[in-house]
């Protein structure tokens, strides 16, 4: 049905932006906000190893974390101070990268208490740190528990020995579970790890093995992600991807799957992402799906609050855009197709009935071909739709947009 397998998340299309000043911003941020729904993204475009599959907006570290502190906690400051954030009851701060958990001790509470003293930050706030396994040391955990950090995000992306020296992982397979345990035992909150399958010569023994362990260290949520050759990175320019074979990358897919659910304590809680079950809730996605603001804070953060896209190109410069009451509600559209089972009352609450039954069209072609089951007016994806999954939502992203551009 598809020729080519989408393997990143779906982002809705746009027409140009009409490009708005700071001071427009700044005069809009004195307005009271709609509703009170919030989330707060900090950006730490810091690594001191960088990763052989990773394009994001990092670098290097040359010593400058006490100069990115100051310029974090001058961003807080400000923001906080204009009657829009004031009124925001906080759900979810994020913290991503790069890696944030290179900031040392000092900087991190700095930092956390500046957030938590001048913003709404609800008390179920979901409080999230990417990390790698070598920055995260028990002494950096202990403190960040104290400051109320309830979730890490950790790239492990495999056991594998072979697989960790290709992705340049800095632990070795028995190092990594070792860290991995100690950190479970010392930390009661969301403990979640990412995971790269089908990176070159990878075995199905090797991907059962990843998901055998991600269930025995008691690890909340997974990503799995098929490997990208992304723009920028060192394995674009020095791995071919003629290696790629669909149907290998299916086999290692449904191979993680099956034995992650095999013993029915983890679901599947996204296209890319499996949890256990009754524990972790991904405020930060959900919340930013369902059209929450999002406050971007730092070099490399994007966002958004109210009308206004905001992208952070450096401490000095921002970019901002107008966006359409009908292009963001676009954005949510398209983000209910990043889960196993979507209602389809909701999914047609947004277009015409022109539009509604196009897309039933293609629903019962999916139907067709094994990638979901319609019932109880609902989309429930099979494991090749989930496969699948981001392939769908962009043929759905097809024929909607002229609903919405």
């Amino acid at each position: 049905m598809f020729n080519k397998r989408i393997k990143g998340h779906s982002v809705a299309p746009s027409k140009r932006p009409d490009m708005v000043s700071e001071d427009e911003l700044w005069e809009f941020l004195e307005s009271a906000p709609d509703e009170n729904k919030g989330v707060i993204y900090i950006h730490v475009p810091f690594c001191d190893n960088i990763c052989s599959f990773c394009s994001m907006n990092r670098t290097k570290l040359e010593d400058e974390l006490d100069e990115y502190t100051k310029f974090l906690l001058s961003e807080i400051e400000k923001y906080s101070a204009t009657n829009y954030l004031k009124s925001k009851k906080i759900g979810s701060v994020y913290f991503g990268g790069g890696t944030p958990t290179i900031l040392k001790e000092r900087h991190l509470e700095q930092v956390i208490n500046a957030l938590k003293g001048s913003f709404n930050i609800l008390p179920e706030c979901e409080f999230s740190l990417e990390s790698t396994l070598h920055n995260l040391n028990i002494s950096k955990l202990r403190l960040l528990n104290e400051l109320g950090v309830n979730r890490y995000s950790i790239g492990v992306q495999t056991f594998s020995e072979a697989g960790r020296k290709l992705l340049n992982r800095t632990h070795s397979s028995d190092g990594a579970v070792k860290h991995l345990r100690d950190l479970r035992e010392k930390f009661s909150g969301m403990l979640c790890v990412d995971i790269i399958y089908n990176y070159p010569n990878e075995s199905i023994d090797e991907v059962v093995r990843d998901a055998k362990l991600v269930r025995e260290l008691g690890i909340d949520s997974a990503s799995f992600y098929s490997l990208q050759f992304l723009d920028g990175s060192v394995l674009s320019k020095t791995i071919s991807e003629d290696y790629y074979d669909v149907e290998v990358d299916k086999s290692l897919h449904h191979a993680f799957l099956d034995e992650i659910l095999s013993q029915g304590d983890y679901e599947i809680l996204e296209y890319t992402k499996v949890a256990k079950k009754g524990r972790d809730q991904y405020k930060y996605i959900r919340l930013s799906h369902a059209g929450a603001d999002v406050l971007p804070l730092g070099k490399g953060a994007g966002g958004r609050l109210g009308e206004f896209g905001i992208y952070n190109m450096s401490q000095k410069m921002k970019v901002m855009g107008h966006m359409t009451a009908r292009q963001m509600e676009f954005d949510r559209f398209v983000n209910l197709f990043q889960y196993p089972q979507i209602s389809l009352e909701r999914v047609f609450k947004f277009v015409s009935q022109t539009c509604a039954n196009e897309l039933m069209d293609l629903f019962k072609k999916c139907e067709e071909n094994g990638y979901l089951k319609i019932e109880n007016d609902s989309l429930n994806f099979t494991k090749d739709g989930v496969f699948w999954g981001n392939s769908i939502a962009n043929a759905v992203m097809e024929i909607s947009k002229k609903e919405f551009l």
